[in-house]
């Protein structure tokens, strides 16, 4: 009797409509492999932490991910604590990210600022990375995510923003003039107003200084869609994507032109269709066919070990395609953390589906 109601509604035209992931989305043994594979990428994120607390960025000289070598930035690393906080509790992997703001604060020098290498006496440079001009991306970002204890430090480095900020409102890249740049392949504009640049700038001033965040907002708004501050993610708009509810939470309501919301490096569709889900899920305004999607994307991402996270791994950066040298980066660990994030946030979130009579 149970047998014959249970494939009568199997045979059903509503049931037939569902999606294959939309039914795997609520299968025992599916939710069992997502949990286990939740469990893989926590611990695969521990094992390629390294020693001091950070994750290495992989980059390549094109656009796709072949020959890869290492090095070390703050960037990265502050990237993945805004990433994977939120679930870190859930995904076990608290202690990893704090063992990753000791390592970032512990970069802030003496004048406040922050270099993407890290500390000019590091034990990485020469190996992993160059004594670098410090910048307004990982300064503003390093404030953030892993503040100083002493704020004096903080005000200095606000000052110094303060002093690099062009005429459009817009704040350049590199801290230091020209002629004392250090470790640096500069493109047309030798000192740039990137977009994520602008929005981790307005993060930081959103908890230190709301009218400077106000103005910026305002600036930023204006000059969103501009070429030339689409300069280190042109070909790669995944951080862009995934820092505008960020801003939008900082009370900025800014808009990003959906032709720069897209790329055409293989594989990278992918990513941004997990950043584009992230956020209807995580806002409440997904719907059901998106938890499908979800869930489907889940699967293949973790299929084979995450095999593709290792082979294709989000592409975050690329330096100034200007400039004389070409540089992609990417990194398999924000893959990770990526996931983590959109599988607890569809766990969270996944509205209840009536069982069949």
């Amino acid at each position: 009797m149970y047998f014959l109601l249970a494939l009568f509604w199997m045979l059903s035209p509503g049931a037939l409509a569902l999606p294959a992931a939309h039914l795997a989305l609520d299968g025992h043994s599916t939710a069992r492999e997502l949990a286990d594979s939740a469990r893989d990428a926590a611990r695969i994120l521990g094992e390629r932490q390294q020693g001091p607390g950070y994750w290495l960025t992989a980059y390549s000289a094109d656009a796709r991910f072949e020959n890869p070598q290492q090095e070390m930035n703050t960037f990265t690393n502050a990237v993945m604590i805004d990433i994977a906080g939120p679930v870190a509790e859930r995904a076990g992997i608290t202690g990893l990210l704090g063992r990753t703001r000791s390592f970032l604060a512990s970069q802030i020098e003496a004048d406040g600022l922050v270099r993407y290498h890290g500390r000019p006496d590091a034990p990485t440079i020469g190996k992993l990375g160059c004594v670098i001009t410090p910048d307004a991306d990982d300064t503003a970002l390093v404030w953030r995510v892993a503040p100083g204890a002493n704020r004096e430090l903080l005000s200095s480095a606000l000052a110094t923003l303060g002093r690099f900020r062009a005429a459009n409102g817009l704040y350049r890249t590199w801290l230091a003039p020209q002629d004392r740049y250090q470790c640096i392949d500069p493109g047309r504009d030798p000192n740039p107003a990137d977009i994520a640049i602008q929005m981790h700038v307005l993060m930081l001033l959103a908890q230190v200084d709301r009218p400077a965040a106000r103005a910026l907002c305002a600036a930023l708004s204006k000059e969103s869609s501009a070429d030339d501050v689409w300069v280190y993610y042109a070909m790669a708009p995944l951080i862009p994507a995934l820092r505008l509810a960020d801003v939008r939470e900082a009370d900025c309501p800014l808009q990003l032109p959906k032709s720069r919301m897209q790329t055409a490096v293989a594989g990278q569709g992918a990513w941004l269709e997990v950043a584009r889900l992230l956020a209807r899920i995580e806002q409440a305004k997904a719907a059901p066919a998106e938890y499908s999607k979800a869930a489907d994307l889940l699967h293949q991402l973790a299929a084979g070990e995450f095999s593709r996270v290792k082979s294709n791994p989000p592409l975050l950066y690329h330096n100034d395609l200007s400039a004389h040298v070409r540089r992609f980066y990417w990194s398999e660990d924000v893959g990770y953390a990526l996931w983590l994030r959109l599988y607890f946030a569809t766990e969270r979130a996944r509205p209840t589906r009536p069982a069949p009579a």
